[in-house]
This record gives structure tokens, C-alpha cells and sequence, in this order.
């Protein structure tokens, strides 16, 4: 989460009560004004939409909006850089009415002071030859012996300017040089070297030794080089500089202006460290990494996930469209469900969820189980803004948008069809569960058959003194019973009790059982067990069923 800066500042207390009480008023409607427009803004922009690895602020809080807040976002001071200053200390910076050197000498403390701490500085003074007059790191130790690294007055010989920027290329060719390279090169003449100079002339085998020279040096790094003539003479030496670096930056300025042309120089350093930082983050794609396996069907939802690899800056994320694909390269149809914009926070990512619908064939009743497999490819059609797009164009030059890159691949597996155990096993429980149904129908809900026999007693004949009881009704009269008069009786059975046998009479007594103790007992309803009844003036013998018949009775026993 971005944090915005706070400048505090202690102030003295106002002496005057009204005045107190009207800047306190002033604050209260301030801090609520603002508490309104963030309440409104969250109901304008609901945070769901804002996702990824750094949660950005409603209302673009937590994007840069300064240069100065991309400093700080890229730790710009953290990133060291060098500073090459050459300066002609020849007796002409000192002569003239308005000698150049003085104002030199005040501009470069304000050079040195605005420094900052970590960077290298290289001080170069040269007239007949070159000086190295300070080398090292900025620090609070050494910023003031840096300061002291030109002499009070110039009062040297010649100017070999050939020599100082040979001079100048070993400074830059050092092992640990920095990315970011900063030169100033200040003359007020032409070059004039010493006898015995390597560089008697203005041009030659040694000139474009220092033309090769200056292109390895620059080779990886971002080297700015700048030159300044003074005096008024012209300083026509000063355009040797294009002789060496190709595309220098050639100005001539008064010297009251050297100061704020060097600060300047300073702000120009810490831009180019910025925009090698921004180019570095802008070399980050944004990218479709994700692959899953999920069911195959013919219709799948499946989830896509876009990555930022940008670590310091949000993009905005636009879908237009998708494509699918199969193993084979056809096409298959796809749509995109769900919002088609998004912004992404550094390092996070977002999921756009897209419908497939792969041509899966309806496969039937298979024995044994047939496992089928597919891959699909989803590719995005989608486009990224790196935010914010303004600014960022201001620091570099690097394309600030692109299309994502990369595809999302789907394993789609499905298993069916029923294997011969499978088949076995529901056959077995369907027979099962009808045996239980026919037994609980059975037992419960139908009515069971009459089981058993009567004997009756004094037969007219020896067929008709068995009475076989079937059906579930069945109803006993004289017909059946020699002797039982108007007497009658119904048998039946009843539900959940098999082999079991009631009777019911129209009008006791007229049928009665005799227990073993000759008991007689009248209900009007019971349960024919083994046992003599009589029936009117008739009498029988219930068995459950039919017994052997001995050849010379027609009586049963007891």
C-alpha cells in the first residue's frame, strides 16, 4: 500500500482565541469534506475491482503522480552514480575584466553540496597536462575536502584539452564505474598543448583512439556529457568534445548561470538513474502462466489467471476477446464471462474467467469404463496499460503498454461406463431390494391364504369329512356339518399374520369350542387353533393340516 508523505512543522501557538477557534473550524470542515468524497468514491469504486500483491488507494493515492514520488517509489538515491568534472585551470579563466574562474570556483560548491550522498566524484583540472585533484564517494566526511578540490586561482600554462580528456576516459573506464555517468567539461579557449603533448593537433591516429575509447566506455551505460564555454572568447576548444563522444551537449553560458546550470546537471543524473530503474520495471512482462485439469464436459468454466511482473508500478488490464483450441489446432467455442477490465497491483495477478464449450459426444452405456482425455488452449487477447502513463513517458522512452503474453492450458479427463463387478453388484442389489419388497408385501400389506383342515364328525360320507380351507374367506354351514342347523361361520385370515386362522360367528352360541376341560367359550370372534368345535349340533376338529386316515376309523385323535 502506497503511503503519501507528511510534512510536519511545528509552529508557534497563536496568541489570538478567535483566530484559534476559526482555523479549528476551518480543519473540522476540511477533514469532513474529505470524508465525504472518500465515502462517495467507494461507492463509485468498489475496492473487489482492485487487486494484486500491493492493494492501491481509491482516488490514486498510492500511484506516483510526481517525479519526485517515482524517486522515492524506485529508491532513485539508493542507486549511486558518477560525476566527472573537468575544469580548465589555464592563467585566461583568471584574466579579462569579468574572468570566468571566480564564479567557476562558487558554482562548483554549490555543485558539490547538491551532490548526493553515495556518488562517486571524479575532479579533473588540467591546463598543460591533467590533475586528478579528488576521487571518491560523497559522504559528510568528504564533501568538504571535495569542495577544496580546485585551487583559488588559475594560474596554469596551456590548455590540452586532448590530454584532459584522455584524462576524462580513464575516469569513466574504471571497474566499478556506475550504470549513470555524468561529465562536465569547462574551457574558455582553444586547445593549446604543451610541447610534447600526445595530442599536438586537433585530429589524428590519437584523436580517434579516444573516439573508440569513449564509445567502449559508454558501452552499457547511460553517460551524459556535457560542455561548457566560457569567457568571451568563443571557446571554439570546446567542440572537441563532439571529436570524442559523437552527441555531446555544447553550451555556452555566463558564468552568473553556471550554478543553476549545475544543479541541474544533478536533477538531469538522477532522471537517468530513474528512467534505467523505470526501463528495468517496464522490461517486466505481463503474463498468462496458469494451467489446471478439471473435468471434461461440454460446458467448462475455467479460471485464467494474468500476472504482473511488474514489481514498483499497477497496470491496467482490458480483455476483448479469447480464443480456444484443441489438441489438434481447431478452434472450439469460447466466451469471456465477467467484467473485461481490471487494474492489477505490483506482482499480483487476476483471474478472468472464460466458458468453453469443447464438442463432447454423449458416450452411452460402455462396459468396461472408457477413460477419455483432452487439452484445450486459451489464449487472451488482452492488453496492458503501465500506470501511470503520463509520467512514466516523461522519465523514459520505453513503451508503456503491451499485449500479454503466454496461454492458459487445460487437462480435461472423464471416466465412464460401468465395469462388469459394477453390473454384477446393482443386479444383485435390484433382486435383493425386490425380495424385500415382495417379503414386506407379503408380510404386511397381503392377506395370507387359509391353511389347515376340519374334521368333521359323522360324515355322510367319507370325502365330505375333510373340509379343506382355502382362499382367504371361506364360510362353514349345515352343507359341511351334519347337525349344525342354522348355525354358520366365516373364516378368514389377517394381514402381517400368516398361517394363523380367525373365525366369526353371526349369533353365538351356535358355534362354541370345547377346550380340553370341556370348557365352552362363546366369543364372537377367535382364533381357530388345534382344537374341537361344534358348530350347532355339528362337531369338527381343526387341524393345520389334513391328517393320515387310519382304514378302519374316520375318527382322528385329539
Amino acid at each position: 500500500m502506497g503511503v503519501g508523505r507528511v510534512n510536519m512543522r511545528r509552529t508557534r501557538r497563536p496568541r489570538d482565541a478567535k483566530a484559534t477557534a476559526a482555523r479549528l473550524a476551518d480543519v473540522l470542515r476540511s477533514a469532513l469534506g474529505a470524508v465525504l468524497l472518500i465515502t462517495t468514491s467507494c461507492a463509485a469504486a468498489p475496492p473487489a475491482q482492485i487487486r494484486g500483491g500491493a492493494r492501491l488507494e481509491l482516488l490514486g493515492e498510492a500511484i506516483p503522480s510526481s517525479i519526485d514520488e517515482l524517486f522515492t517509489l524506485f529508491g532513485v538515491d539508493k542507486v549511486s552514480a558518477d560525476f566527472v568534472v573537468v575544469v580548465d585551470t589555464s592563467g585566461s579563466m583568471s584574466q579579462g575584466p569579468t574572468p570566468p574562474y571566480p564564479a567557476v570556483l562558487k558554482a562548483f560548491l554549490s555543485l558539490v553540496e547538491s551532490i548526493p550522498d553515495g556518488d562517486n566524484l571524479s575532479v579533473l583540472t588540467f591546463d598543460g597536462s591533467p590533475n586528478l585533484s579528488f576521487q571518491g564517494k560523497i559522504s559528510d566526511k568528504s564533501r568538504n575536502k571535495a569542495k577544496d578540490a580546485l585551487p583559488a586561482t588559475a594560474t596554469g600554462e596551456g590548455t590540452d584539452i586532448g590530454s584532459a580528456l584522455d584524462a576524462t576516459l580513464r575516469r569513466l573506464e574504471r571497474a566499478d564505474s556506475a550504470d549513470v555517468q555524468t561529465v562536465i567539461f569547462l574551457t574558455d579557449g582553444q586547445h593549446v598543448p604543451a610541447p610534447g603533448s600526445a595530442f599536438p593537433t586537433t585530429s589524428g591516429p590519437e584523436w580517434d583512439q579516444l573516439r573508440v575509447r569513449a564509445d567502449q566506455a559508454r558501452r552499457g551505460h547511460d553517460t551524459q556529457v556535457l560542455g561548457i564555454g566560457l569567457g568571451e572568447q568563443g571557446a571554439g576548444g570546446i567542440e572537441l568534445l563532439r571529436q570524442v563522444f559523437g552527441n555531446p551537449e555544447i553550451n555556452s553560458l555566463p558564468p552568473d548561470q553556471l550554478a543553476d546550470f549545475f544543479r541541474e546537471s544533478v536533477r538531469r543524473s538522477q532522471l537517468a538513474r530513474l528512467a534505467t530503474l523505470v526501463d528495468k520495471e517496464l522490461a517486466n512482462p505481463v503474463t498468462v502462466e496458469s494451467k489446471g485439469s478439471m473435468p471434461l464436459e461440454p460446458t467448462m468454466d475455467v479460471d485464467v489467471v494474468v500476472h504482473s511482473n511488474l514489481k514498483k508500478l499497477p497496470v491496467d488490464l482490458s480483455v476483448s476477446g479469447v480464443t480456444a483450441t484443441n489438441a489438434d489446432g481447431d478452434q472450439i467455442d469460447a466466451e469471456l464471462i465477467g467484467a473485461k477490465k481490471s487494474q492489477i497491483g505490483p506482482g499480483g495477478s487476476e483471474t478472468v474467467n472464460v466458458r468453453i464449450e469443447p464438442p463432447v459426444k454423449n458416450p452411452g452405456f460402455k462396459v468396461p469404463p472408457v477413460t477419455e482425455q483432452a487439452k484445450f488452449t486459451i489464449q487472451l487477447n488482452a492488453t496492458y496499460q503501465v500506470l501511470p502513463k503520463d509520467l512514466l513517458a516523461r522519465v523514459s522512452g520505453t513503451a508503456t503498454s503491451g499485449e500479454v503474453q503466454g496461454q492458459h492450458s487445460v487437462d480435461a479427463i472423464r471416466t465412464y461406463g460401468r465395469s462388469v463387478r459394477e453390473i454384477l453388484t446393482l443386479l444383485a442389489m435390484v433382486l435383493l431390494t425386490l425380495l424385500v419388497l415382495a417379503w414386506l408385501y407379503r408380510r404386511f400389506l397381503q392377506l395370507p391364504k387359509l391353511v389347515g383342515v376340519f374334521v368333521v364328525d359323522s360324515a355322510a360320507a367319507p370325502e365330505k369329512s375333510v373340509i379343506q380351507l382355502k382362499g382367504k374367506h371361506h364360510r362353514i354351514t349345515a352343507k359341511d356339518v351334519p347337525g349344525a342347523g342354522g348355525a354358520k361361520i366365516e373364516l378368514f385370515t389377517r394381514r402381517g399374520k400368516p398361517k394363523r386362522v380367525f373365525a366369526r360367528v353371526d349369533t353365538p352360541p351356535f358355534f362354541e369350542v370345547e377346550d380340553r376341560r370341556r370348557e365352552r367359550v362363546v366369543p364372537e370372534e377367535t382364533e381357530i387353533r388345534v382344537n374341537r368345535y361344534r358348530l350347532g349340533g355339528g362337531r369338527m376338529k381343526y387341524w393345520p393340516k389334513e391328517p393320515e386316515r387310519t382304514s378302519d376309523s374316520n375318527d382322528h385323535p385329539r
